[in-house]
């Protein structure tokens, strides 16, 4: 279908961008520039750097893109699909559906997911498949590093190895039966989670629930619960030097204590107190999160929420003020500094300084009018409206486009496009020269000491090409 879709606008093109200019090519912009770009929206547009190998079209203002680079391809069809294959590097990266459906390989690995229903992973070694998984709800599939085979049909019957950080996961007609082998300890449920079994060879526990339960590993705990989740009684940590012993009667009371660290609760979670001497940290909360003081190594905390509130560590401030209208917050680590502006949390204003290289970056975003971005290296882009207030590279790629009036991008490189509805208008300026064009019905052209401006891609032309002036009259030159 790529290919179909090229072949079409290449015959398109050509037909409309020729026009009579063969009749005297001597006046003509040289058709063989190392750089062509020619507007047909909103049909298509398309652009050609024969000495980058560089090609794109947008067909149907931003539903379709075709991109082709000298080692890497790029396919769009918004909002449902889109595919980069970069073959110097050997990955590949897909959308379908975007957040539902995504495809990402390297060299080390592939995998893909369609949520909820089918997900898979492959690790290869030595290009050769060595581990794997598949699922599509309710049927999964798959094989460990040693070449174990597993599967099943969830709830009915199964296993799973080397999953879900565990050694081995069995069922039966889920949640009557399920066993769980990891590292030793053998764990059985029936019906889950009323009745539980752990034994192994430090470790044992039962659970009936929710009345009563217990599990204890030699050295390392001991957890029990009553009534859950009404008490619990906990030792943990007991093979390190700060063993920890926790104790609760929610919601009443609270308690958590180790050697230089202990906090209690009344009427949990709203009345706490924290002290750690390690920090010379204190901490209050009489109501959490109404109200809450702090201080510490370091470390000064007030909070009257919804009303003001500062959170000042080393290397680290934070306020707000009637929250969530206002929000302040400030990094700055050594050799770098952000600070990040938010008025109702989706708009905001974020700077960030990096002093050693003298350089900065800023973004600015007014939701739903527009946002505006330059990065370290000069690089610019500003986007109205912006309707999706999301710093994400999947929903940009998949649905930013559709959703703006204008776009203009500059880049490192010194390249500039921008363009209004959808490309009905571009400009464009790089080192091959200044481009703008309405659709096909009027375009200027700038390259080095030529330029010309037309009118239905020759009507009506005039220009300067080697030095000297021509004018066309219904695709005749003079």
């Amino acid at each position: 279908m790529k290919k179909a879709i090229y072949i079409f606008c290449c015959i398109i093109s050509y037909f409309l961008s020729g026009g009579c200019a063969s009749t005297q090519p001597r006046y003509a912009v040289n058709e063989t520039a190392q750089y062509k770009t020619e507007n047909f929206q909103p049909l298509f547009d398309y652009t050609y750097n024969r000495e980058k190998g560089l090609s794109r079209y947008n067909i149907l203002g931003p539903f379709i893109t075709l991109e082709k680079g000298p080692d890497w391809e790029n396919e769009v069809f918004r909002p449902f699909y889109y595919d980069r294959e970069d073959k110097r590097q050997d990955t590949r990266d897909m959308d379908i559906i975007f957040p539902l459906g995504n495809y990402k390989r390297t060299p080390e690995w592939e995998r893909y997911r369609f949520t909820p229903l089918l997900a898979s992973k492959r690790d290869f070694k030595e290009k050769k498949e060595k581990k794997k998984n598949f699922e599509f709800f309710p049927v999964f599939w798959g094989r460990t590093e040693e070449g174990e085979g597993y599967g099943g049909i969830f709830p009915v019957y199964g296993n799973f190895k080397k999953r879900f950080g565990k050694d081995e996961i069995s069922f039966f007609l889920w949640p009557v039966y399920m066993n769980i082998k990891d590292e030793g300890t053998d764990t059985t449920d029936f019906i889950w989670p009323v009745f539980s079994k752990t034994t192994g060879e430090k470790e044992r526990g039962f659970r009936m629930w929710p009345l009563f339960g217990y599990r204890e590993k030699e050295g390392e705990y001991s957890k029990k619960f009553f009534i859950w989740p009404l008490i619990h009684h906990q030792k943990t940590n007991l093979d390190t030097s700060r063993p920890t012993e926790f104790s609760a009667f929610l919601p009443f009371y609270v308690s958590s204590v180790s050697p230089r660290r202990m906090s209690r609760s009344i009427l949990w979670p709203f009345f706490n107190y924290l002290y750690d001497d390690d920090e010379n940290l204190t901490l209050w909360d009489f109501p959490w999160p109404i109200i809450q003081r702090g201080s510490g190594e370091n470390l000064k905390i007030l909070k009257i929420f919804p009303i003001i509130g500062f959170k000042e560590k080393e290397e680290r401030k934070e306020h707000f003020f009637l929250w969530p209208l206002y929000t302040y917050k400030r990094e700055f680590p050594e050799e770098s500094e952000r600070v990040v502006h938010r008025i109702l949390l989706i708009n905001k204003y974020e700077r960030e300084l990096w002093n050693k290289e003298k350089k900065k970056s800023m973004q600015l975003r007014l939701w739903p009018l527009f946002s505006y971005w330059t990065g370290k290296s000069g690089e610019t882009r500003f986007n109205f409206p912006e309707i999706i207030p999301v710093d994400s590279e999947g929903f940009e790629r998949n649905y930013g486009p559709l959703l703006r009036f204008y776009e203009y991008d500059f880049n490192a490189k010194g390249e500039m496009e921008s363009k209004i509805l959808w490309g009905l208008y571009s400009h464009k300026s790089n080192d091959s020269g200044e481009f703008m064009s309405l659709s096909f019905l009027a375009s200027y052209e700038k390259r080095g000491e030529d330029d010309k401006f037309s009118i239905l891609k020759g009507l009506l032309e005039f220009g300067k090409k080697g030095g000297r002036g021509y004018l066309k009259i219904f695709y005749i030159p003079f």
